[in-house]
């Protein structure tokens, strides 16, 4: 890890700290970094503390944002786990800030700016989403409060016009829930930061639902918030085989709905299921909602006109608060990769939901993140071995190796 203040003189030396400004804002098309500060590691049980100290060897690499910037990205959205931040103090504490900012300059150096969101983990009971929003009052949620104040604040005194703070990943719950939390979050990080482009957005996950019903009276006036929303429909696609989710079971389905016939997805999903560890019983159960699950998507004729049928409504609810395109951030949409045959139809399937997504939303003005560089449940993007991200996304993507003119070796 580089002392941070080779970072700051570094910084001073190149220009990195100047006006800040609002939009346009520096992040068109980004990714999302989630393998150095997310899911840090709980020491096993009995005991709940963090193994410290944490992310100690996880460091970012020179190289790998390097090949991010090389294959045409301009920004990251950089996944922090505050689960650590919240449950050390003195000078553990201090370190994780010193660690947090080492790291930002990083990524300012290697010419590229970067959102800094806070993503809680489910592997600390104290720290998930559900515990961190269970209420405006709870000492938890005030904790966090006080977190956003400290970190908008040395994230400001960077003097950077290319740093951003998302005060919450995914929020979990309704948005009429997590509105008085996000309007008391909003409040906390601009207490000292006054000028930080902050990303705001609404509960429901994050999905576009939760954005819809966000009101953004407190905050309207605000030239430097952003609002964000994350994309993954349909989940029977982009999830297929996520142990984690309903499409757990679900394989070679196709994008379009309507691409391939629906036998070959129910075949291939029939098998995954005999497959499965599951008792007789289970494998029934699993079996029928699995059925539900595909009839429902074959019916839904799941197209590329759905997607732009969803992201006009973020336009809609843009329009009627006041807030333009360019201050709205698409800030997670991924596939899964499967090691489920038909290999070659599902990368190109693949390809494709990547493609039309990118387009709609560029087409609409939206700043984007993809999801994401490295591990994170099959969603990584990084290609096998390598630093590189694959390149049948980023040309999906509509970037390239000479694209803002960096070289290509």
């Amino acid at each position: 890890m580089r002392p941070i203040c080779a970072f700051w003189l570094a910084a001073f030396a190149i220009g990195l700290a100047a006006p800040v400004h609002a939009e346009p804002f520096p992040f068109r098309r980004g990714i999302g970094l989630s393998h150095s500060m997310a899911w840090a590691q709980v020491a096993p049980p009995p005991s709940t503390a963090f193994v410290d100290p944490p992310f100690a060897d996880r460091a970012l690499r020179d190289a790998e944002l390097l090949a991010i910037r090389r294959a045409g990205f301009d920004f990251v959205r950089f996944a922090v786990d505050p689960g650590p931040f919240l449950h050390l103090d003195g000078a553990r504490r201090e370190r994780l800030d010193r660690m947090l900012l080492d790291q930002v300059g990083q990524i300012l150096l290697a010419g590229l700016a970067v959102v800094v969101e806070f993503h809680p983990s489910d592997l600390h009971p104290h720290y998930t989403g559900r515990a961190l929003t269970a209420g405006p009052q709870t000492p938890v949620f005030q904790g966090y409060l006080r977190l956003l104040e400290r970190t908008a604040a040395l994230l400001d005194r960077l003097g950077s016009d290319r740093v951003g703070l998302e005060l919450m990943n995914e929020p979990p719950g309704s948005t009429e829930a997590w509105q008085p939390m996000q309007d008391a979050a909003y409040r906390a990080a601009r207490r000292q930061a006054p000028r930080l482009p902050l990303v705001l957005t609404g509960g429901l996950d994050g999905m576009p639902e939760g954005l819809l019903t966000l009101r953004t009276e407190a905050f309207r006036n605000d030239p430097a918030v952003l609002y964000t929303f994350h994309y993954y429909e349909p989940f029977q696609f982009t999830h297929q085989g996520a142990p984690w989710n309903a499409a757990r079971y679900l394989a070679d389905v196709p994008y379009p709905a309507t691409a391939r016939p629906l036998r070959d997805s129910l075949d291939a999903t029939a098998a995954a299921i005999a497959a499965a560890s599951l008792t007789p019983q289970q494998k029934l159960v699993a079996a029928s909602d699995a059925w539900r699950h595909l009839e429902s998507y074959r019916r839904s004729g799941f197209d590329r006109s759905a997607i732009a049928r969803s992201l006009d409504r973020v336009v809609r609810w843009g329009r009627a608060n006041g807030v333009s395109p360019g201050r709205i951030l698409l800030g997670e949409f991924g596939v899964r990769k499967s090691d489920r045959p038909p290999y070659g139809i599902r990368a190109a399937e693949r390809r494709q939901w990547f493609a039309d997504v990118r387009a709609e939303a560029e087409a609409r003005g939206f700043i984007w993140a993809v999801w994401v560089y490295s591990g994170s449940g099959g969603f990584a993007l990084v290609e096998e071995r390598g630093v590189n991200v694959e390149t049948a996304v980023t040309e999906a993507l509509g970037l390239g190796p000479y694209r803002r003119g960096m070289p290509a070796n």
